[in-house]
């Protein structure tokens, strides 16, 4: 139902140009981006808002973003706002120094709308039947780290930030691992590689498992500042759900034997 909009994703992008100058200001000067991830980041859901608002206006959905910059997620397509059957859509960029560099992502908040159903998100968790990451590698331009200013009739001169772009467009489930993006924060990490295909194809643990594993593995998933950790791996969380029993609970109905023996067969191919 929702292969759709993997699929349009790449044919619309595909004649996309990644490439910005800067930021033009009133007097047609154009101040160049520097490197700074954050800024970079920012300049690709650009690029990635109007591919997107082009899918859901074929598919007669609305594309709406959140009220608060703060707030999961970056963008939701849907039917109407009564739906309970909203896209998630967050863009996340990295950059990789090599191609032998491990690509890696953070992918959002386990501690809150998880949890919480209304918490940092807009809408609600149960509103949502899809969640997609559509995710940005880079390799910066160390020529290009100063912000400068440049008349506009010279804008060949600037040098882009940034170069070999590749992107990718997956179930959030799918590229997920099993630890989070950092020692110190409540983010879910996206699982190792230095292959972007895997991430393309979601060849993460969870694409396996499925995604209402995923979800206990990182609603129970400790905190960071939690003194007792039942687990923080998933070969511990292998060994700690069935001790669990059915005793444990998302925000939405699952089927606890189906699961479990989903839980059981993955045990026997990976264990």
């Amino acid at each position: 139902m929702y292969e759709f909009l993997m699929d349009e994703f790449y044919q619309r992008m595909d004649g996309v140009k990644l490439d910005a100058f800067g930021i033009l200001d009133s007097q047609n000067r154009i101040h160049t981006l520097g490197t700074d991830s954050k800024i970079i980041g920012r300049i690709f859901e650009m690029f990635a808002q109007p591919v997107l608002a082009e899918i859901a206006a074929a598919h007669g959905m609305l594309l709406e973003t959140p009220e608060s910059q703060t707030v999961y997620p970056d963008f939701i397509l849907m039917k109407d706002r009564a739906s309970r059957e909203k896209i998630a859509v967050d863009v996340k960029t990295t950059y990789v120094d090599s191609d032998q560099s491990t690509i890696k992502f953070t992918l959002g908040s386990y501690g809150s709308y998880m949890r919480n159903n209304t918490k940092n998100i807009q809408y609600s968790y149960t509103d949502y039947a899809k969640h997609f990451v559509i995710g940005f590698v880079y390799r910066r331009n160390g020529a290009a780290q100063e912000s400068l200013v440049y008349d506009y009739q010279d804008r060949e001169q600037i040098l882009f930030p940034y170069y070999d772009v590749r992107y990718f467009i997956q179930e959030k489930y799918k590229i997920a691992g099993d630890r989070p993006g950092s020692g110190n924060t409540e983010n879910i990490g996206s699982f190792p590689t230095r292959n972007l295909e895997d991430l393309k194809e979601g060849r993460g643990p969870f694409s396996e498992l499925g995604a209402d594993v995923f979800d206990l593995y990182w609603k129970y998933y400790p905190k960071y500042r939690s003194g007792e950790k039942s687990y923080t791996t998933l070969r511990e969380f292998l060994e700690w759900i069935p001790r669990q029993g059915n005793q444990l609970s998302l925000l939405h109905p699952y089927d606890h034997e189906k699961l479990m023996a989903g839980i059981e067969a993955y045990k026997k191919r990976h264990i």
